[in-house]
């Protein structure tokens, strides 16, 4: 049974059968017929095959789906009680967007931290969209994002406000922007339409070098003030404002982490 769900979770995020064998090193016919019994012994169709090698999954697949993740965090959970005494704490993953992760985690997780010392952090930087992305899969605890994405497992609030700056040389060349997946884009791209500015885009995907960048003289772009610092004199304050958003999801019932989603929300909330 475990080894069918193994199989059927990896089919439901790759929708391709022949990848899910090369993935799991089995033969393409044995995931087949390994989903077909499944389907069997639950009396449903979890896939519909769409081409000759992609599938798409089912209303009843989406909800076989997300029973498993929860019953995967059940399994993790007890599989981590019973190793208390090699590990002592409870593994808690935050994933954290560019701006979220270099700016105001710091401000709080020290806090965080000592309020729970028998969990187990680890910190993962990625943008707004892989965080939620990392939190459907139930391979992110907590995460901090700055697009004000929603979903129906996740329990979303305000934790910070933003204040956004225009940053660089009157006589910049060109225009530094962030990847479309950014939450900055958004505000650069609305500002060079409003001011009607027709500057050559160099394209970079971290706010470090983008400071750093302007440090040099090369460029202008509007970033967050935080991002800034102390490193540049010449900017002008913004009417824009943006919020920062913590997501949580439900865990076991005995789970640290349950109380350190309610802690969070309770000490940091803006709502």
């Amino acid at each position: 049974m475990f080894q069918r769900f193994e199989i059927f979770m990896k089919a439901y995020n790759i929708r391709n059968f022949s990848e899910v064998a090369n993935q799991l090193f089995i033969s393409q016919p044995t995931v087949s017929v390994q989903l077909k019994k499944l389907e069997e012994q639950l009396k449903i169709t979890l896939f519909v095959r769409q081409g000759p090698k992609q599938v798409v999954p089912t209303e009843e697949a989406d909800f076989l789906y997300s029973q498993l993740l929860t019953l995967q965090d059940e399994w993790d959970f007890m599989l981590e009680q019973l190793q208390h005494v090699k590990v002592k704490g409870e593994k808690c993953v935050i994933a954290c967007s560019n701006t979220c992760a270099t700016n105001f985690l710091p401000k709080i997780f020290e806090q965080i931290q000592s309020c729970f010392p028998t969990i187990i952090f680890e910190i993962k930087q990625v943008n707004s969209d892989e965080v939620v992305e990392l939190m459907d899969q139930h391979e992110a605890d907590i995460g901090f994002i700055e697009k004000p994405l929603v979903h129906d497992s996740f329990n979303r609030f305000a934790i910070f406000e933003d204040h956004l700056v225009l940053a660089g040389a009157d006589d910049a060349k060109q225009w530094l922007m962030r990847e479309e997946e950014s939450g900055i884009y958004y505000y650069n791209k609305r500002f060079i339409e409003e001011q009607n500015i027709h500057l050559p885009i160099l394209k970079v995907n971290s706010n470090t070098v983008i400071v750093e960048l302007l440090r040099a003289g090369i460029g202008k772009t509007i970033l967050s003030r935080e991002s800034l610092g102390d490193a540049l004199d010449y900017d002008v304050e913004l009417g824009y404002r943006r919020y920062f958003y913590c997501v949580t999801r439900k865990h076991p019932d005995n789970s640290e982490i349950n109380r350190l989603n309610k802690y969070i929300e309770e000490q940091f909330s803006l709502e």
